[in-house]
């Protein structure tokens, strides 16, 4: 595995309407400006932007995300409980929920709300972010730190300017959460997923996201997707140290992807079996967009390199038409 990767650039636009090169990089690229591209019926036929939080701790599991997909805006979050087999999920979907002039930033305050559930992902003053949902089931709050190097990719597009994420895992997170009138708080880890671009219409992807521990007590961080961006998010943190991945292989039973799934890269160093706790879907069929998800989360166990790992984290089948 290489470590070395070119610095982001400091912006998405590269000039003239051009998008800065496909290629993966180091950090984050600082101005997210997509006006060279949004004009023409593209803000809101064609991009999409989200800001996406996970949480896991031997017991529970989080997923927490705010999307502006254009014509629509979206929001979900879930708390599973591996000891009850209980998943307790609150979403919305809200057509036109974002203004024309929004421009998504993981910098950025994002809110949704509908019906009496409110969502809220706003950045601290550390560098990290709290994400903040009251709901008539759920009320949550998770605490994630900033830390180490995230990941950029940008990727071609067939059709459209270009695909652009940041994704950064194996972060220290504070988990706390009301339900049926009880309150707990414990600690928690957390990756992030900040998503803005212009995906082909139609797009498909696997993805994994893993925090774990290596059997030498080393903590690891796991990213990887297949059928989309190239490949060119796959990612680990080692230590908080970043490497890139190859190509990425997902192997599962498409009929019940509950059972467990194998993980892995085309040159061997990742090779994990990935075996669901339970798992959140949702198909979505609103104006010009439809969406079928699927989001196992769950354990991996299995090995990176050399060294055996074992953790908790997610992974996720998706097609959408947008």
């Amino acid at each position: 595995m290489t470590t070395e990767l070119p610095a982001a650039p400091p912006a998405l636009d590269a000039g003239e309407g051009r998008p800065v090169p496909s290629g993966r990089y180091r950090g984050a690229i600082a101005d997210l400006s997509t006006a060279a591209w949004d004009g023409g019926g593209r803000r809101r036929l064609q991009r999409k932007g989200w800001m996406y939080l996970s949480a896991s701790t031997p017991r529970h599991a989080v997923g927490f995300a705010i999307v502006d997909a254009g014509l629509v805006a979206t929001a979900f979050v879930y708390l599973f409980d591996r000891h009850t087999g209980r998943l307790i999920e609150e979403k919305a979907a809200v057509p036109f929920g974002f203004p024309a002039g929004f421009a998504p930033d993981w910098r950025g305050d994002w809110q949704l709300a509908q019906r009496g559930r409110h969502w809220r992902i706003s950045p601290r003053g550390n560098g990290g972010w709290r994400c903040q949902h009251s709901g008539p089931q759920l009320e949550l709050q998770l605490d994630v730190d900033a830390g180490g190097d995230g990941l950029t990719a940008v990727s071609s597009a067939p059709g459209r300017p270009f695909a652009h994420t940041w994704k950064l895992c194996a972060l220290n997170s504070t988990l706390r959460f009301t339900v049926d009138g009880q309150t707990l708080e414990t600690p928690s880890s957390s990756a992030v997923d900040f998503t803005l671009g212009y995906p082909p219409r139609s797009t498909i992807w696997n993805w994994a996201s893993l925090d774990g521990r290596t059997d030498d007590g080393s903590r690891v961080g796991l990213n990887l997707v297949a059928h989309f961006n190239n490949g060119l998010e796959n990612a680990l943190w080692l230590d908080g140290e970043l490497q890139p991945l190859a190509q990425a292989c997902f192997d599962y039973d498409r009929r019940d992807l509950t059972r467990p799934w194998r993980v892995s890269t085309v040159d061997g160093v990742v090779d994990l079996r990935f075996t669901p706790d339970g798992q959140r879907a949702e198909h979505l069929n609103a104006l010009l967009l439809k969406s079928r998800f699927a989001q196992p989360f769950g354990r991996f166990e299995g090995r990176i390199g050399a060294a055996q790992v074992s953790g908790y984290g997610v992974v996720e089948e998706h097609a959408a038409l947008w």
